[in-house]
């Protein structure tokens, strides 16, 4: 999913996305970066990928639901990850400017305003109504701690021979968090 959501955004913006080993934070002195822009110096946009939702296999005999494992079962250590490393690698370009301005008894505001632009696609299979409801919720949570969230959420479709994709909220809708990185990684030389 990271190799694509960087070619898509590659495509769309003329700009090229990097994986990068050793980003450091405040707190942790290295993070490994699905995707960023630039490829070196301080990183303007941060970009992580979820896939979670497996189908049951006969490699799973003990997967206890018929229809696979449910997309949400980890999201809520996932999300808690990617909002750590994103508030980590925000707080450390507020103290590398030197300017003051890190974290403030608001921090959503103060996570809003602040660099890196972090963005988290995530490509949920899940297996029901509550499963999609609670990836919908998890994407929510993610999206106040990142600047985007782009969810694509798809369930085996009735006859049992396939997926077709879910309805996801306008501001997760994946078409619209691709053409906000693409026009803001536009904007940044």
């Amino acid at each position: 999913m990271t190799d694509l959501m960087a070619l898509l955004l590659e495509n769309c913006s003329g700009k090229s996305l990097y994986g990068r080993g050793s980003v450091s934070g405040l707190i942790f002195p290295i993070h490994a970066l699905d995707a960023s822009y630039p490829e070196t110096g301080t990183v303007e946009v941060l970009i992580e990928t979820k896939v979670a939702g497996a189908p049951k296999t006969l490699r799973n005999p003990s997967q206890k639901n018929p229809r696979g494992r449910m997309g949400s079962a980890d999201l809520d250590k996932r999300i808690k990850e990617a909002g750590l490393k994103t508030i980590d690698l925000k707080a450390e370009w507020a103290r590398g400017a030197g300017k003051g301005g890190g974290p403030t008894n608001d921090l959503i505001t103060w996570l809003r305003q602040s660099k890196p632009m972090s963005v988290l696609f995530m490509a949920i299979r899940v297996v029901d109504a509550n499963d999609l409801e609670r990836t919908i919720h998890f994407a929510n949570a993610a999206a106040q701690m990142m600047d985007a969230v782009g969810l694509v959420a798809y369930e085996p479709n009735p006859e049992g021979d396939g997926y077709r994709a879910t309805k996801s909220p306008p501001h997760l809708e994946l078409d619209r968090v691709l053409s906000r990185v693409c026009t803001a990684l536009r904007n940044l030389p």
